[in-house]
């Protein structure tokens, strides 16, 4: 999913976003959120959808932007290039996969989800502090 998202940016002339730890983690808690408690939504389990970029420190910073992308599907249709062309077709997830970020988290997590199981459950996190360079087009 990295390499997807990292290719449609840089087909978009924009540089990839790098790695983060804090939010592959808080990208993982979300997913197990959704899981945990049933409900595919950016507010699972009654948390904001910065709660866990929150706990794993990513908003420890005096000034960040981040974003949310949530997506779910069964079988094939769960599949990273499923849900990638989903999220791509998607104007407003769209607009965070190419949006004025830095970096990202991911997880992907398998289990029931609405009476639909196996459902694969992806999170992608999104986010830029405001000390780091922002994003620039490739040359």
């Amino acid at each position: 999913m990295r390499c997807m998202i990292n290719y449609a940016r840089h087909q978009a002339g924009l540089s990839e976003l790098a790695d983060s730890n804090a939010l592959d983690r808080s990208a993982e808690d979300k997913s197990r959120d959704v899981l945990g408690c049933d409900s595919f939504s950016h507010f699972a389990c009654g948390r904001e959808f910065t709660y866990w970029m929150r706990e794993t420190g990513f908003l420890a910073a005096p000034c960040w932007h981040v974003g949310e992308n949530l997506a779910w599907g069964t079988g094939s249709y769960g599949s990273v290039g499923s849900i990638f062309r989903a999220l791509m077709r998607s104007p407003t997830h769209r607009e965070n996969i190419l949006g004025d970020y830095g970096q990202i988290g991911i997880d992907m997590r398998v289990g029931d989800l609405e009476g639909h199981g196996p459902s694969h459950v992806w999170t992608q996190h999104f986010g830029s502090h405001c000390e780091e360079p922002r994003p620039e087009s490739l040359p």
